[in-house]
C-alpha cells in the first residue's frame, strides 16, 4: 500500500464494477524525456476510417499516449461532429470507461465522437506538472488537435467529461480550458480546495456534476482526506455558481420517487449554466440506467443533454 502524503501521492482502493477509483494525482515519471515524433498523427491520419471502436496513439512530450475512440455509424467525413473527452477513473484504462459508462450507445444514438484517453500508470495529474512529472492539463488540448486531424469535428462542439480521478482532471480543465472546451461534466468528483484561488476561466464554465450523497470515495462534504483536500458537493456548486453569475436559485426537479434531484442555474453568464444531479443513497458510481443504485439515471444520456445545449461562440 503506498503511503499517502499530499496531492502527488495516491491512495489505492478497491475497484468498482467499472475499475473507478479515486487518487487524485499520478506517480512520478522517470525523468528524461525523447523528442516528441512529427509523424504520429500524419501516420494516424492516414489510416483507412474504422467506424464504431478503434484504438490510436499519439507521443506528447517524449511520451506515447494512447486512447480508445467510438465513431458512430453515420459519421461522414464531410460533415463535422461534436467530440466528447471521456476521462477514465485511478486504476483504469480508457476502455474500461467505454464499456462501463454507455457512452458508446449514446455517441451512436446522437452522432458524436468520443475519445476515451489513457491516463499515464492508468491515473491522471488534475494539478501542477511539477508535483508529478505528467502534464495531463496541457495533454488534453494536444489530444483535440489530434483528433481533429483523423476525424472531422466541429471545433465549437467539443466537451470534456470525467468519472473520479478524470473528474478530478476536469474540475481542472474548466478552470483552463474554456477556450477550447464548450462545456464540462464530473461524475463523484468535486473541486480540489488549492485550486480555488488559481481557478480563473477566460470564459463563463458551463458545468454539470453528478454525485451520490453516500460516496464514501469523494464524500459530499469533502474535507481534509488521505489524497488532499476537497470542496464538498455544494461547496464546489457554489463556486461555479459565483464564477458564472448564475441566478441565486436553482430550478429543481426530482425523479425516480425523489431519490434524483437536478439542480439547475440556468442563464447564467454568457449564456452558461450550473448543475447538479444528486443521487440519494448512491455511492461512488457512474449511473447507467443499470440494476441496483445505478438504475436511477443514465448517465451519459443526461451529460450529453447538458452539453448539447451548449457550444463555444464565434471566433
Amino acid at each position: 500500500m503506498n503511503r499517502v502524503v499530499g496531492w502527488w501521492r495516491v491512495v489505492r482502493l478497491v475497484p468498482l464494477p467499472m475499475a473507478i477509483a479515486i487518487g487524485l494525482t499520478a506517480c512520478r515519471l522517470p525523468s528524461g524525456k525523447r523528442e516528441a515524433s512529427p509523424h504520429s498523427d500524419a501516420a494516424s491520419a492516414a489510416q483507412p476510417l474504422q467506424l464504431g471502436d478503434a484504438t490510436g496513439e499519439l507521443v506528447y512530450e517524449g511520451q506515447r499516449r494512447t486512447y480508445h475512440l467510438y465513431t458512430p455509424k453515420t459519421y461522414q467525413p464531410d460533415r463535422p461532429v461534436p467530440l466528447v473527452l471521456a476521462f477514465h477513473g485511478y486504476g483504469s484504462q480508457g476502455k474500461d470507461l467505454a464499456n462501463g459508462s454507455g457512452f458508446n450507445q449514446t455517441a451512436e444514438q446522437k452522432g458524436f465522437v468520443v475519445v476515451y484517453p489513457d491516463g499515464i500508470d492508468r491515473r491522471w495529474n488534475p494539478l501542477n506538472k511539477l508535483l508529478t512529472g505528467v502534464d495531463d492539463v496541457g495533454f488534453v488540448p494536444a489530444l483535440i488537435a489530434h483528433i481533429k486531424q483523423v476525424r472531422a469535428i466541429d471545433p465549437r462542439r467539443v466537451y470534456a467529461a470525467g468519472v473520479s480521478n478524470g473528474g478530478f482532471l476536469v474540475q481542472r480543465l474548466a478552470c483552463k480550458s474554456s477556450s477550447q472546451i464548450a462545456a464540462f461534466a464530473s461524475v463523484v468528483a468535486t473541486l480540489p480546495s488549492q485550486l480555488q484561488g488559481s481557478c480563473n476561466p477566460q470564459t463563463p464554465v458551463p458545468i454539470l456534476m453528478i454525485n451520490g450523497t453516500d460516496d464514501r470515495k469523494v464524500p459530499w462534504q469533502g474535507g481534509n482526506l488521505g489524497y488532499g483536500s476537497i470542496l464538498s458537493v455544494p461547496g464546489t456548486i457554489d463556486f461555479w455558481q459565483r464564477r458564472n453569475n448564475c441566478p441565486p436559485s436553482p430550478h429543481v426537479k426530482q425523479l425516480t420517487g425523489d431519490r434524483v434531484e437536478i439542480a439547475r442555474y440556468p442563464n447564467c453568464q454568457g449564456g452558461s449554466e450550473v448543475e447538479l444531479v444528486t443521487l440519494k443513497g448512491v455511492g461512488h458510481v457512474w449511473p447507467r440506467g443499470g440494476s441496483g443504485s445505478a438504475s436511477l439515471l443514465n448517465g451519459s444520456e443526461e451529460i450529453w443533454s447538458f452539453f448539447q445545449r451548449h457550444r463555444l461562440g464565434q471566433g
